[in-house]
């Protein structure tokens, strides 16, 4: 079990690599924070893959080393990826990153006080995303591509770009590798058992948050208590 984490989690920062490679050959002015770890609720550490700053505003992106072709919408909670295994085709669901990465923008946006414009990215080391179509999700030879079609009204001078890169860097938590492995699998057991209380609710019909009946509605069902949607 052990050797296999090691060895997706290499997997992982050579992703990271090559997409902070891409990044930091922005020929505008620029600056790039690389694996920065912030405390979220509950002391629980987030580690964010790249923060590139620059005129246009605050990016903020997560690589991903998904292997399958890979469906989903923007407001979906769940995506899936579809692979050849043992002579057949599986299908898997993993949470969405991007609703990941808006828990990552949130973050940044109580630690740097002011309204910037932050956006959110996923780039997708395998080029796997066709079946996304979304324009904030890429490969990586499109990241740079994508982030210079945005424009902004008033884009952020140097000293602003400066100011904003050293706050972020300053913000940094003080957790060692131990403890922020520790956090992750600590969120991944969670995130499992309320899958699990999730598909329990669904063939119940009661809604997982506040115990309310669920409805079908298109698309999903509805709870009668606190009116959240869960899509099916």
């Amino acid at each position: 079990m052990a050797s296999n984490s090691k060895r997706k989690l290499k997997r992982g920062e050579e992703g990271e690599r090559l997409v902070a490679s891409i990044l930091d050959a922005d020929k505008s002015f620029h600056r790039l924070i690389n694996n920065l770890v912030l405390l979220g609720d509950n002391q629980v550490s987030h580690q964010i893959d790249h923060i590139l700053i620059r005129s246009n505003g605050i990016f903020v992106i997560e690589t991903k080393n998904y292997f399958g072709n890979i469906v989903g919408n923007e407001d979906d909670s769940y995506w899936k990826k579809t692979f050849p295994f043992k002579g057949r085709m599986k299908t898997e669901t993993f949470h969405n990153p991007l609703k990941q990465n808006q828990s990552h923008i949130r973050m940044i946006k109580r630690i740097i006080g002011r309204d910037y414009p932050i956006y959110c990215f996923i780039v997708l080391v395998k080029n796997n995303g066709d079946g996304l179509d979304l324009f904030n999700v890429c490969g990586p030879e499109d990241i740079l591509k994508r982030i210079n079609l945005i424009t902004i009204d008033n884009p952020l001078n140097e000293l602003t770009i400066e100011s904003l890169y050293n706050t972020l860097l300053y913000s940094e938590a003080d957790v060692n590798d131990e403890m922020h492995l520790a956090n992750i699998q600590k969120t991944i057991k969670e995130r499992r058992g309320y899958r699990k209380e999730l598909r329990t609710a669904i063939e119940k019909k009661i809604c997982p948050d506040c115990g309310g009946i669920l409805s079908i509605v298109p698309g999903g069902l509805k709870c009668t208590g606190c009116h959240r949607i869960i899509k099916i």
